[in-house]
């Protein structure tokens, strides 16, 4: 009677026990949560953000579900139907494609400043590279061309993802963004893009901005670009090698380093993309934890955002680091 007595006991203090230890979860998550809202106000314009660990599922959401510019985090979801189309045999990583003039493109990258087509030949592997290690445009609208945007847009909704939607080249999304009319200057050479985009005048330059950030194109959820974050890190997409590729891939970006990896220690690993254009100033990827806390999948996007790009960069960084150290704190084990 006695020892049953105290079983019963035991097993009430476990139950309080567990019962106290979520709810000191819950009011550390809504803490946390406070502290990303407060911090997503210096960037002065709508900011989304999506957060989860991906080991537990603990999720944070601000204004997720609403739609944002993707700019060039957009070449994750083009990355990923090229590896579709690798694995139905339409292409090879090792194929070559040669380069036109009609090929370079302005923006980022290294190809419009170093490369004067034709004669050249590069592959699909250093394509990609190109286009997520130094978010190179030119690079990123080769591929764009050869998947077609289409197919991009269809991949994403039979993954139930149906806001990630790409409909444009980063070649037209520049030139929409800024007011010149791509059927009409799309086809110059990139040297004479350059100096119309230059001579527009400030007032031509923010009508178009502002009709650009109304349409929606090339714009997708962050609840739903860290869902894709997330099939990958499962292994999901196409397979588990061909995800893990896709992972490694997106550890070498070089752009954006102030955003994710901004206030992380310099050791930490993350696989991202970052993208920039017009008031969006964005980042996603799996951040890796230490201690055996597990990974987490991060989107942030903006829209219209008013601060400068440099308090942009800082609002995402401080974003990723109060998450950072709450999952580490959670999860981890010294």
């Amino acid at each position: 009677m006695e020892l049953t007595v105290r079983k019963r006991i035991a097993s009430a203090l476990v139950v309080l026990m567990l019962a106290l230890s979520a709810t000191a979860q819950a009011a550390d998550l809504a803490s946390l949560r406070k502290q990303i809202e407060q911090a997503l106000s210096q960037a002065r314009g709508e900011v989304g953000i999506a957060i989860k660990h991906l080991e537990s599922g603990t999720e944070i959401l601000v204004n997720a579900d609403k739609k944002y510019p993707m700019a060039s985090t957009y070449k994750l979801p083009i990355l990923v139907e090229l590896f579709y189309q690798i694995s139905q045999g339409k292409m090879a990583l090792e194929d070559r494609v040669e380069i036109q003039p009609s090929d370079i493109h302005i923006g980022s990258g290294a190809m419009v400043a170093l490369f004067d087509p034709p004669g050249i030949f590069i592959d699909y592997r250093n394509l990609v590279n190109m286009a997520m290690r130094v978010s190179d445009n030119s690079a990123a609208d080769i591929l764009l061309n050869r998947v077609e945007a289409a197919n991009v847009s269809t991949r994403m909704k039979t993954f139930g993802l149906d806001s990630i939607r790409v409909d444009r080249s980063t070649l037209e999304m520049i030139l929409d963004q800024s007011g010149l009319d791509f059927a009409a200057y799309g086809a110059l050479p990139a040297r004479e893009v350059r100096k119309l985009l230059d001579a527009i005048d400030s007032t031509t330059a923010s009508r178009a901005d502002q009709k650009f950030n109304q349409v929606d194109k090339d714009t997708a959820k962050p609840s739903d670009m860290n869902h894709l974050l997330e099939m990958i890190f499962n292994g999901q997409i196409v397979d588990r090698a061909a995800s893990d590729e896709i992972i490694e891939i997106l550890k070498e970006c070089q752009t954006g380093t102030a955003r994710i990896r901004g206030l992380l220690p310099p050791e930490t690993d993350v696989a991202h993309k970052s993208g920039t254009i017009s008031g969006s100033t964005n980042d996603t990827g799996i951040v890796f934890l230490p201690y055996n806390a597990g990974h987490m999948a991060i989107t942030v996007m903006m829209r219209n955002a008013k601060a400068a790009g440099v308090v942009r960069e800082r609002v995402i960084a401080e974003v990723t680091r109060y998450a950072y150290d709450y999952f580490v704190t959670q999860f981890g084990m010294p």
